[in-house]
């Protein structure tokens, strides 16, 4: 993960805008709530400074920034100082993952998805939250990168892009959510489907690669 520098350098303020735009990242975290598995054996991959994980009741993380992990233990996470491509975990020892905004960041999304199919037990779920390119806001993401510390050297992916990556690493995408309309800091509803709401969030099942009926 060519991010963890300027994470480093601005852990502290990244960890404040999810403080001043509260609503929003209630707005994101129900929407993985709607998503996520309501019990087993948790890891959140890009873990960050711990906010998602502290909310969501997920106790591992992999987190590449050390200033980041930091902050991450000091909310109670076990942090595995890694990146998702090659991550210090066992096979087949995770009931369910989750990666929010990561795939920006990923130097190998294919190897990351890969490594986590690994981790994951059989009929593991991995939820996946991320900046969909393919939406209004999306659009404007893409427009603004170039002068943003933490985007500058993203790259943003639609749905269909993410879902690709997920079937050839063998999970079948079962359920979608999207919000986040508009850049307000206020709540705002979760929907089904994506190619509205630029943050989006796909709840796909390890299988033999062989799609499912989606809901």
């Amino acid at each position: 993960m060519e991010y963890k520098n300027v994470f480093n350098e601005k852990a502290k303020e990244y960890d404040q805008w999810f403080v001043e735009n509260d609503r929003l990242f209630f707005s994101e975290l129900e929407a993985i709530r709607a998503l996520l598995p309501a019990e087993g054996k948790g890891i959140e991959i890009g873990v960050g400074t711990g906010l998602f994980a502290k909310e969501l009741g997920i106790c591992a993380g992999i987190e590449p920034s050390v200033k980041m992990a930091e902050i991450a233990r000091s909310r109670g996470i076990d942090i595995h100082l890694a990146s998702a491509e090659e991550m210090p975990v066992e096979d087949e020892i995770f009931d369910y993952a989750l990666m929010v905004t990561v795939d920006s960041f990923l130097t190998d999304v294919a190897q990351a998805f890969g490594e986590v199919y690994r981790i994951l037990k059989k009929d593991g779920v991995f939820v996946i939250a991320f900046i969909d390119r393919a939406t209004p806001l999306g659009e404007k993401y893409e427009a603004k990168k170039a002068t943003s510390d933490y985007y500058r050297n993203a790259r943003f992916y639609t749905a269909a892009e993410i879902e690709e990556f997920l079937h050839r690493a063998g999970f079948a995408v079962t359920m979608k959510r999207q919000t986040i309309f508009s850049f307000d800091n206020a709540i705002q509803e979760h929907k089904n489907g994506t190619g509205q709401g630029v943050f989006a969030v796909l709840r796909a099942e390890k299988s033999d690669g062989k799609n499912k009926n989606e809901k």
